[in-house]
């Protein structure tokens, strides 16, 4: 098998179709294997346009169409390759392009063409059986898959396209057992991975499928279906952080993809709601550890007599004092002060701490002017009616609400778009204000 291949391989004479196949995995997984083959080819194109001799112009368009077939671009690699269509290696990737492009009776025609040529290569014989099955012939397809069995039974594609075939006859445990025969083979065959996985998922036996697609998802270059699929399982399953993941892979590899964008759209907004109800939770049960009464705790006399006398009953009142107010409380000295600590630190609190955060979330003004401007209404910001009915509806009215809040918090609720919170920005920026930045874990 070709491990390294680079581009100059399509200057070699009667290139392998492995080479080229494996040449197009590495376009497609690569950047910058992708940019190189994008200069290559309007290299050809000129060179085909201003060419003079005419052998020298067929042979840069069979190169042309090649290259094109590396990227993906099936319809132009038509137009290339038509011109050299009498050669048996264009007859194959010109098959190529029509079967991507769905014309399977042209595909058909160009590969038997093409393996007529070389009757002796398997590799051509399976393609044109998966090309016949593609275009319904699956009885003509079986019957020349059973007869290469005899004697390629050891063969992964064969066992694929077996497995292809009965599944489209509707035989699907013996489709199944096929695929399996072909991973036994090849454990890497992408193809066998993706159907077993598909067909996991089509009978709900979820755990199967995303193990599957997991596999399939770690070769290169890995299928859109593989990670569409795979990426609705993963929100399925409320693992939404690996969705956004699978579905922001597809739009790197195709911005304009219309079911990844919208589906990335649905995970986020998942996955903003799920820390939501994290975060509601969370402060739920920081609210019960907060109302638990002082008398609950083995205080010492003189500690529980000061409390009282301060109007201290739960934890919650002890972390809205500080320190030094508590030490100015007469009777009440430094003994007191670490036993008060230390029943706080079991329930991971600390003395002061909703001052603290009352202090982040609302940090004094640096001017009078300043002040005026956070408790003005949110219409001072001259907003859109669509993002300031947004905001009420959330229950913000002022500037100061607003700041106060991040851009995760605001995007948790379901009302509030990416282009809502784009417009905020850009607002608040201008009277040299910001919504409040996430807290970095320390």
């Amino acid at each position: 098998m070709v491990t390294e291949v680079g581009i100059d391989i399509l200057e070699q004479e009667g290139v392998p179709r492995e080479a080229v196949r494996q040449l197009r995995k590495k376009v497609c997984s690569s950047n910058e294997e992708r940019e190189a083959m994008e200069k290559e080819a309007a290299s050809l194109a000129l060179a085909i346009k201003r060419g003079k001799d005419p052998a020298k112009v067929k042979e840069d368009c069979l190169k042309l169409g090649m290259a094109l077939w590396t990227m993906g671009r099936a319809k132009e690699a038509i137009e290339a390759l038509e011109e050299v269509k009498t050669r048996k290696v264009a007859c194959y990737y010109l098959g190529k392009c029509y079967e991507e492009r769905g014309d399977y009776e042209k595909a058909l025609e160009l590969l038997e063409k093409a393996r007529k040529e070389d009757a002796e290569e398997i590799d051509l014989e399976l393609e044109v059986v998966g090309v016949q099955r593609k275009a319904g012939q699956t009885k003509e397809a079986l019957k020349k898959i059973e007869q290469l069995a005899k004697t390629r039974g050891n063969d992964a594609e064969v066992h694929y396209q077996w497995g292809y075939c009965m599944e489209d006859a509707g035989e699907y445990p013996e489709a199944m057992a096929h695929y399996e025969k072909a991973l036994e083979i090849d454990p890497e065959h992408a193809r066998a991975l993706f159907r077993l996985g598909y067909n996991y998922d089509l009978e709900g036996e979820d755990e199967k499928a995303v193990g599957y697609y997991e596999k399939c998802k770690e070769l290169s270059p890995t299928y859109t279906n593989v990670l569409i699929n795979l990426g609705t399982l993963y929100e399925d399953r409320g693992e939404y952080e690996k969705a956004v993941s699978c579905f922001e892979e597809v739009l790197r590899a195709d911005p304009n993809h219309p079911r990844a964008g919208l589906y990335l759209k649905d995970a986020k907004s998942s996955l903003y709601m799920y820390y939501d109800e994290e975060k509601l939770r969370a402060q739920s049960k920081e609210s019960e550890v907060l109302s638990i009464p002082i008398s609950d705790f083995e205080l010492s006399v003189r500690s529980k007599n000061c409390l009282e006398r301060m109007g201290i009953k739960t934890l919650r009142d002890l972390t809205t004092v500080t320190e030094s107010q508590l030490l100015s409380f007469k009777n009440f000295g430094e003994t007191s002060l670490t036993e008060i600590k230390d029943v706080l630190t079991q329930k991971g609190l600390k003395i002061g701490q909703a001052l603290e955060e009352q202090k982040r979330l609302h940090p004094t003004p640096r001017s009078e002017q300043e002040a005026e401007l956070l408790n003005s209404p949110i219409s001072i910001l001259e907003l859109s009616a669509r993002t300031a009915k947004a905001l009420e509806k959330i229950g913000i009215h002022t500037v100061e609400e607003l700041v106060s809040k991040t851009e995760e918090e605001l995007l948790g609720h379901k009302g509030i778009s990416g282009s809502h919170a784009e417009e905020i920005t850009e607002k608040l920026t201008r009277w040299e204000l910001s919504l409040r930045q996430k807290k970095e874990p320390e």
